[in-house]
Order: C-alpha cells, then sequence, then structure tokens
C-alpha cells in the first residue's frame, strides 16, 4: 500500500503553514488516547466518538485503513513527525497514534442496576482511592478479559484518561464505568438489589480459594499501600485473602484484583452479557508489537 502523506481537515482549524491543528485540551468532554490496541479498540467500536486522529510519519502508512475512515467521515487526521506527536499525545509512549476523542458519560447506579436486573450473575469490581492511571487501565483489562463490564468509580476522571487507556490495551471499549459517589453510600444500594459486597484484605479474612463466591458481587478493590478503608472492610458480606507464600507484604492492586476475578469466572463459569466481536482486519494492516515500535510493557 502506498504510503499515505496527506492531511485532511473538516473545518478552519486547517493551517496553511503546515502545523498541525491544536488539540484542543479545555474541553471537559474530550480527552486523547494513544497506542495501538486502545486506537484499534476505539476506532472498531466508537470510530463516530473520533474528533482528530494523529499518527507518526514512520508508521502511517500501517493506519491507512483509519485515515480512508476519517476522510470519509469529513473528520481531521494528521501525519506529524514523532517528536510532534510525543507533544500532542503528552507522553513518549504513544506507538506512533493519538486520537482526540469524545468521552462516554458513565452510567449512573440505577442505569447500571437497570442494566443488570435480569442477570442471574454479575460481578461490579469497585474502586477506592486508586488514583494511578497504569493500575486503572490495567483493571480494566483484566475486567474486560473476565467479562466484566463495569467498574464503578467516584471520579470517572481517574479512569477516561490516556494513560489508563493505553494500559488497557483496547480492554476498555468492554466496560462500562459507574459514577457511584462515596463508595460507602453506594453499598446499601447494591445490597438492596442483591449483590453480595465483598472485600479484599492481605490479613484477614476467608481464604479466597476455599470459598464459594456468591452469583452477584460487588468486588471492593483499595491501594496496594493503604488497602480498603476500615468502615469498607465493616461494611462487607464476606472479606477475602488470598493465600501466598507471604514473602512479600501484599500483592499489586491490578494482580489481586485478576486473581480473584480469575476464580469467580472459574466458579460460575460465567457467561459474559455482551459478546466481543473480533477486529474487522484491514488486509494492509500489520500487527505492531511492543518490540516494533520500541516500547517496553
Amino acid at each position: 500500500m502506498d504510503r499515505v502523506s496527506r492531511t485532511y481537515s473538516d473545518g478552519p482549524e486547517d493551517d496553511d503553514r503546515g502545523h498541525s491543528p491544536r488539540v484542543n485540551q479545555e474541553d471537559p468532554m474530550e480527552m486523547k488516547i494513544f497506542g495501538v490496541n486502545a486506537c484499534r479498540a476505539f476506532f472498531e467500536h466508537r470510530q463516530d466518538q473520533i474528533v482528530r486522529a494523529y499518527f507518526a510519519e514512520d508508521v502511517a502508512y500501517r493506519f491507512g485503513y483509519i485515515m480512508k475512515a476519517c476522510a470519509k467521515a469529513r473528520k481531521a487526521y494528521r501525519i506529524v513527525d514523532t517528536y510532534e506527536l510525543d507533544k500532542i499525545a503528552e507522553t513518549r509512549n504513544h506507538q506512533g497514534i493519538c486520537f482526540l476523542v469524545k468521552k462516554i458519560d458513565p452510567f449512573t447506579i440505577k442505569e447500571y442496576l437497570d442494566a443488570s436486573i435480569e442477570l442471574d450473575t454479575d460481578c461490579l469490581v469497585a474502586l477506592e482511592r486508586l488514583g494511578n492511571p497504569h493500575n486503572v487501565g490495567s483493571i480494566l483489562r483484566t475486567c474486560a478479559h473476565f467479562g466484566v463490564e463495569g467498574l464503578l468509580v467516584s471520579d470517572a476522571v481517574v479512569a477516561q484518561n490516556g494513560s489508563s487507556q493505553r494500559s488497557a490495551e483496547g480492554g476498555a471499549e468492554f466496560v462500562q464505568f459507574v459514577h457511584g459517589g462515596r463508595l460507602s453510600e453506594a453499598l446499601p444500594i447494591f445490597k438492596a438489589a442483591g449483590y453480595t459486597v465483598v472485600a479484599t484484605s492481605s490479613h484477614q479474612g476467608e481464604n479466597l480459594y476455599k470459598t464459594e463466591l456468591p452469583d452477584k458481587i460487588l468486588l471492593m478493590m483499595g491501594p496496594e499501600s493503604s488497602g480498603l478503608s476500615d468502615f469498607l472492610i465493616e461494611d462487607a458480606d464476606v472479606i477475602l485473602r488470598i493465600p501466598g507464600s507471604e514473602n512479600v507484604e501484599s500483592l499489586n492492586v491490578a494482580t489481586a484484583t485478576g486473581i480473584v476475578l480469575g476464580e469467580y469466572w472459574r466458579q460460575k463459569e460465567f457467561e459474559p452479557g455482551q459478546s466481543l466481536s473480533p477486529y474487522r482486519e484491514d488486509p494492509d494492516f500489520e500487527d505492531l508489537g511492543a518490540e516494533d515500535l520500541g516500547f517496553d510493557d
């Protein structure tokens, strides 16, 4: 396929001096995402919500099918050098692609419960005081793998940013953010809806592998440094402990989340509510691995 080397613009922001269109960083309803898998998944599922696309000139030819779609939909895209893309994406870990996209409003608790009311089994993950977007992204990726479709957060900002989306490797497209405000105030609502509130602890609780997990659970996860707040552990119906050698104090929160969700999947032979459709492959697209792009995963 011939290398694509043109610029398309959908409006007056086209700069005849050859400069890149300026990314609007002030609009609270827009965000930047980057990374091959994150952008591919977004394009596959929500390409109508792409505002603008940027590609590094040395790998742009591999994204010709995205550029064709942008041109057809009259969406702006730009091919820039790697240094400029570093500035646009605000990271060097963009893997040669960055989108400016529209955010999706998170579900309310009521909307999530209304959508899942007929499910016999359901698992929702709730995060307390997790500010590291890489951990949030890893949890999103794990949730997508195990078919968990809801992530309860007090602030959707930490989940809806480029770093968490990059770490999720496309998994964010399969998980719905649920805005819950204070987690302590959300617990009674989920309990009334038939969910069992589950907490994890490094030093107390039932052995995960010897515990029959309830069909519908709200799994609370807290930061590795301090764990869940004491008052949340007191409000939990079940406290779980992941047994191990005890050579280390605790597990990374994303790792611990994956272990618990894996056990839930094993016990329930869990069937996710939505099918994960395969990507539409472009015949000229070559898959990009971390090694090809100089990125350490």
